[in-house]
């Protein structure tokens, strides 16, 4: 019993000192203030701007004319952009005359970066669905469709597409697997 007292002191004291000896500092804010969150909002120019000020509002994006008072700067809700569809193919080593429906192209679910045209800098970035359906809302333009697997195979081939004022550009997106 009084082994199992002097263990249990000498447990009560190590965690004692280690409390104390544990030094945590947490940072605050000034008095006043508040830490915004670390998320960004991405600009028609394909820049972005984070939430800054008091009441932590998207800053304005460069060279536009904010449209709210709620910071919301000048993205708006498009009723234009892009859709279609991400195919892989061919899915069988040998084609035949007639062709086998089995081996028809398949819809490829894959990541797909949207590159305003004549531009390296990412627009936007989305993906397709299992069925290798996407649809993204974009501001009137030319941009460029490329669908990624992160892998060398499959390779698929970029397309440029022109999105009106309204309505949304179709566009079908081919991979290749490689097999031969």
């Amino acid at each position: 019993m009084k082994k199992y007292a002097i263990g249990t002191g000498i447990v009560a004291i190590a965690l004692l000192v280690a409390v104390a000896l544990w030094n945590v500092r947490t940072a605050r804010a000034p008095s006043g203030a508040q830490a915004c969150p670390q998320e960004t909002k991405l600009c028609p120019d394909g820049s972005s701007v984070g939430r800054t000020g008091p009441n932590c509002e998207f800053a304005a994006c460069p060279g536009s004319i904010a449209t709210s008072t709620t910071g919301g700067g000048s993205i708006l809700p498009y009723h234009s952009g892009v859709q279609g569809t991400v195919s892989l193919g061919p899915t069988c080593p040998v084609e035949r005359v007639p062709p086998n429906p089995q081996c028809a192209d398949k819809p490829y679910a894959a990541a797909i970066i949207i590159y305003r045209a004549g531009s390296q800098s990412v627009f936007i970035m989305g993906n397709s669905d299992t069925n290798g359906v996407f649809k993204f809302s974009l501001p009137p333009g030319s941009y460029t469709l490329k669908a990624v697997s992160g892998n060398v195979f499959p390779r698929c081939t970029p397309v440029n597409v022109e999105v009106s004022a309204s309505g949304y550009a179709s566009t079908a997106i081919s991979c290749d697997t490689g097999i031969r």
